[in-house]
């Protein structure tokens, strides 16, 4: 006899205190006491004997074959072929993009067909992909604004996937415009937020043809229609004057915050002393982030004032109005995740940077796009696989507050919260202590004799705990402060309020359990929203318990099947009556669209970057027009070479020169004329030996005859140049 156990079959050894090892590999067992069991007999035929087919854990996902220790191979042709791009110099990461495109399933085959007769045969391509994407996806969105002219404006899209991801990681919005790389200069404004596992999810993507009021405007107002009009709690964004007046009127109930980076990154450039008082700069960068109380702001941006005496500074005025959309200090107690700048959005425009080009079309962005969210959703799977099919070894195996964290948390805010704990509990020493433990003051060991401490207040009744630091209302994990009171209270486990549910392992579907269904749909739209999305993932669930419940009962299931082809044609019947008394919603849309405007990009330009000395190489003045000369301008010789002037003022091709004045007056002129580099000019040089110059006298040059000069020149050039002019005068 033979038995096949599971790969999760039995448990690992047990644990060893002592044990170090480098790498800390997660654990897969779950003791599955899924098995078969064969004998075969003298005439080699097989037996099963004993077959167990209950799992006790959750089954990989289809989908999420192909991670699988069993499965975690390539056919002897792809085998070939990328050991031939490798052979040929081309990187690996190429390589597999090739193989990801072209030896894709059928799927990606179809889906190159209809990309290929849609780009080559219809000039609105981009709306015919909407179309396309919204009948294979019943939640796939698409808003189109046009001009009087009906030209194509601006534009926003966003799939289920993406809308899903709204409703349970919504809470946090980045939202950038930096980047413009396309055809027509269109602005590409990504939504992008923060899933479960640390990552970037994008919730919608726009295109704008002006960064106006009302293009923001109608995009923020779009989104949050498209998104079940529930608002995000913070956005960040940059200090787009027009994008703050858009984000008042479309999201009043929402925390508009400002990206650090951009603030600091024009500092140098406003602040004078910046660079030179280092004192001034510490202390602007603590109001930044460093400030637990906004009575410590204060008096730090006063002492930041008073060191670089800038009390006047226009600058630091207005900055200072708005400082609750910039500093920490007056943000703890608004969910924000800790993000100080809208980099993840930068960081999905510098993705755009390798799918399009200045002359790329509006399809080709769309397309490049796709394929930058399809390879975030496959880490993000990826990420779900490991959590749900093994569990993180805590660092302290023996810590029962880390176990339970490891069994709750993704990997990646795990290892958020390990820091913390082991900061807290190595790091970290309560200094005072109330009498009835309600109220403690916890320092930094190495900074034990400094007056900054954090106070943590304790409320054993309700099981609150809350501190000065604001860390679990700003990203919703402990701080080391709280996780130090609590093991100096020798409790063991954390508070089940204290687990968010948005950074567990399997965070959707920890959101959407428990929830009555009316609940449910009644936040949504119950015809094209989050309320039906929820529903639907609702009555998924509703069904596999009711035919896991019924499985094995032969009435049972013949029921339930009857009943659901009854259910089915009663459907059809409220939906085919549905569509005869409602106008379809893409009826009004225009069957031709023409294409945008080309933009000349706000502060943006595509000429080429210039070097570092070619910066600082000075611009030459463009010469000015020359004018006729007049029939006394003498013929410039050879010896013009040695003083070249480029242009003949008027006084000295007049016919009658006036005689001369003092020279700052009569020559008010930009260029020295080529009248001294005549043959006349040549004589007085022969006459006069001591002008030997090899180069134009400062007295001669744009500077000083535009009263600008850059030092003051020695008077024998004055004199020089009275002698030139009286000697010309008499002949």
């Amino acid at each position: 006899m033979k038995d096949f156990l599971y790969s999760k079959a039995g448990f690992k050894k047990g644990l060893d205190l002592n044990a170090k090892s480098k790498y800390r590999k997660a654990n897969t067992r779950t003791g599955c006491p899924a098995m078969i069991r064969f004998s075969v007999d003298q005439e080699g035929e097989c037996k099963v004997n004993k077959c167990i087919e209950n799992h006790n854990h959750e089954l990989a996902r289809p989908e999420d074959q192909h991670l699988l220790r069993s499965c975690r191979k390539i056919t002897e042709e792809r085998a070939f072929v990328l050991k031939s791009m490798a052979d040929a110099g081309i990187r690996t990461i190429d390589a597999f993009t090739y193989l990801a495109d072209e030896v894709g399933d059928a799927y990606n085959f179809v889906q190159r067909n209809r990309r290929c007769k849609i780009e080559t045969g219809d000039k609105n391509s981009l709306i015919e992909i909407f179309k396309n994407r919204a009948k294979n996806d019943n939640m796939f969105v698409w808003e189109v604004q046009y001009d009087e002219e009906d030209r194509l404006m601006n534009f926003f899209w966003a799939d289920g996937v993406g809308r899903i991801d709204y409703d349970c990681f919504g809470d946090i919005i980045i939202f950038d415009t930096s980047y413009r790389l396309n055809k027509y200069n269109l602005a590409c404004a990504p939504f992008v937020g923060v899933n479960n596992h640390w990552q970037n999810v994008l919730l919608g993507v726009a295109f704008l043809s002006e960064e106006t009021v009302e293009s923001f405007t109608w995009l923020f107002r779009t989104f949050l229609r498209v998104m079940g009009g529930k608002h995000p709690i913070t956005i960040f964004t940059d200090q787009d004057q027009a994008m703050s007046h858009a984000i008042q009127i479309a999201f009043p109930q929402t925390r508009h915050r400002l990206c650090q980076w951009h603030i600091m990154k024009k500092l140098p450039s406003k602040v004078h002393c910046y660079n030179s008082n280092n004192k001034v700069r510490g202390l602007i960068y603590k109001c930044f982030s460093k400030c637990d109380s906004e009575e410590e702001f204060e008096s730090t941006w006063t002492e930041m004032l008073n060191e670089g005496d800038l009390h006047s500074h226009e600058w630091l005025k207005e900055l200072h109005k708005i400082r609750h959309k910039w500093s920490t200090t007056y943000n703890k107690t608004c969910f924000n995740l800790g993000i100080l700048s809208t980099q993840r959005s930068e960081s999905t425009n510098n993705v755009c940077h390798g799918i399009s080009k200045p002359t790329s079309t509006i399809t080709e962005c769309f397309l490049g796009l796709e394929k930058v969210m399809k390879t975030w959703r496959r880490n993000e799977k990826d990420e779900d696989f490991k959590c749900s099919q093994s569990d993180v070894v805590p660092l302290v195996k023996s810590s029962p507050i880390l176990r339970q964290a490891a069994r709750f948390y993704s990997r990646k805010l795990y290892s958020f919260f390990e820091e913390e704990f082991l900061q807290g509990v190595g790091g970290m020493c309560i200094t005072q202590a109330s009498t009835d433990l309600s109220t403690f003051f916890v320092k930094t060991v190495e900074n034990i004799d400094q007056p900054r401490h954090w106070t943590v207040n304790f409320d054993d009744a309700e099981g609150s705990i809350e501190c000065s630091c604001g860390k679990f209302g700003m990203m919703g994990i402990l701080c080391s402060h709280y996780l130090r009171v609590i093991r100096r209270l020798d409790i063991i486990n954390i508070p089940p309020k204290y687990l968010l549910k948005r950074w567990s392992g399997r965070a959707r579907k920890d959101l959407y359990s428990n929830r009555p269904l009316s609940s449910m749909v009644a936040t949504g739209c119950p015809s094209d929203g989050i309320g039906s999305m929820i529903f639907k993932n609702y009555f998924t669930r509703f069904a596999y318990q009711i035919s896991s419940r019924g499985e094995g009962n032969t009435e049972a299931e013949q029921y339930m099947i009857d009943a659901m082809y009854e259910i089915v044609e009663n459907v059809d019947l409220i939906l085919n009556a549905s569509k005869d008394s409602n106008l379809d919603t893409n009826s009004s849309m225009r069957t031709k669209i023409k294409d945008p405007i080309k933009r000349r990009p706000k502060g943006v330009s595509n000429a080429r970057l210039k070097s570092y000395w070619e910066k600082r190489k000075p611009k030459r003045k463009k010469a000015e027009e020359q004018p006729t000369p007049s029939t006394h301008q003498p013929t410039p010789v050879e010896h013009s070479s040695q003083v070249y002037f480029a242009n003949i003022p008027e006084y000295y091709a007049s016919t009658q020169q006036p005689t001369p004045a003092e020279p700052s007056s009569q020559v008010s002129f930009a260029n020295i004329p080529d009248y001294f580099a005549s043959t006349h000019q040549q004589t007085h040089v022969e006459r006069f030996g001591h002008v030997p110059f090899l180069k134009i006298p400062e007295c001669f040059t744009d500077e000083w005859l535009l009263r600008r000069p850059t030092s003051q020149p020695n008077p024998k050039y004055l004199n020089m140049m009275n002698e030139f002019i009286d000697a010309e005068r008499l002949g």
